[in-house]
């Protein structure tokens, strides 16, 4: 069961960059991130109701700034590196999350890493630096500035959840998380007068609806169940195979080019694996 959730997690995260780069020109941004978070936090609001536990009212502001990392600094910032770069690249710049998470729990005292696995997420961190370079048209610097910036933000929210999420449980500690960043991002776009209903055709509706429900929703359950089992270093290691996932899903539904150096990047990414 827990690979299961490592599955479904891969799934969701390899694939928002592709479904939401059709509307990236049409839709602000910074509405989408807010959209998908309001509409996955009630969704995860309605599940967790069901929890014996509550959360402590001196957690309760932490599990709100924490939130608001992710959902308002880099979930906006992924969005942003969607806009300005290829699907496929974004997704490949997130994917060095690993190596930051690794970093981050070092640093906080969460985990020690062995040699082994420092050449693992080196290596790893190497062969993603070889995806995002190849030349492919749709690029830009500042996209890969936030596609990278989006990693490294999403990286220390993945830690400093983990005792909030193995105290709470990942479903009322994501849910209550989530549906905060959902609110202040509102609040901060009402302020900013930026708002405002749109007018989307079906298609885009179910577009709204699968990032919302799906990829911050049930994928946010999923990857906190499996950090709970394998910890985040380990747990964060698919994100070194979401450019292969991710690539794959851009070629197919958006018909993005796929060059020798991206498929060299991603045996380089799939050996690191092994190492972990």
């Amino acid at each position: 069961m827990h690979y299961f959730y490592l599955i479904v997690t891969l799934l969701f995260f390899s694939s928002i960059e592709v479904v939401t780069k059709p509307v990236s020109g049409k839709i602000d941004p910074f509405f989408l991130t807010f959209f998908r978070f309001l509409i996955g936090g009630s969704f995860l609001i309605l599940f967790s109701l069901f929890s014996k536990k509550r959360i402590e009212s001196h957690d309760l502001p932490k599990l709100i700034l924490i939130g608001c990392l992710n959902g308002v600094i880099s979930m906006s910032l992924l969005q942003l590196s969607v806009k300005y770069s290829n699907a496929s690249t974004a997704a490949t710049l997130v994917a060095m999350n690993p190596l930051y998470v690794s970093m981050f729990s070092q640093l906080l005292g969460k985990d020690r890493l062995s040699r082994r696995k420092w050449f693992g997420v080196a290596l790893g961190a190497l062969g993603v630096l070889v995806l995002s370079s190849a030349n492919v048209s749709g690029d830009s610097a500042l996209g890969i500035v936030f596609g990278i910036s989006a990693s490294i933000s999403f990286a220390l929210y993945t830690v400093l959840m983990k005792d909030f999420s193995n105290k709470y449980g990942p479903l009322l500690a994501t849910s209550v998380s989530t549906f905060a960043a959902g609110i202040v991002y509102g609040a901060l776009l009402a302020i900013f007068g930026r708002l405002s209903l749109l007018d989307v055709n079906w298609c885009e509706g179910l577009i709204f609806l699968y990032v919302g429900i799906g990829v911050t929703g049930v994928a946010y359950v999923t990857f906190f169940k499996a950090i709970q089992h394998f910890g985040p270093v380990k747990t964060s290691v698919i994100f070194y195979l979401k450019p292969a996932v991710a690539s794959f899903l851009a070629f197919l539904l958006l018909s993005e080019t796929v060059n020798a150096q991206k498929i060299i990047g991603t045996i380089i990414v799939v050996v690191s694996l092994f190492l972990k």
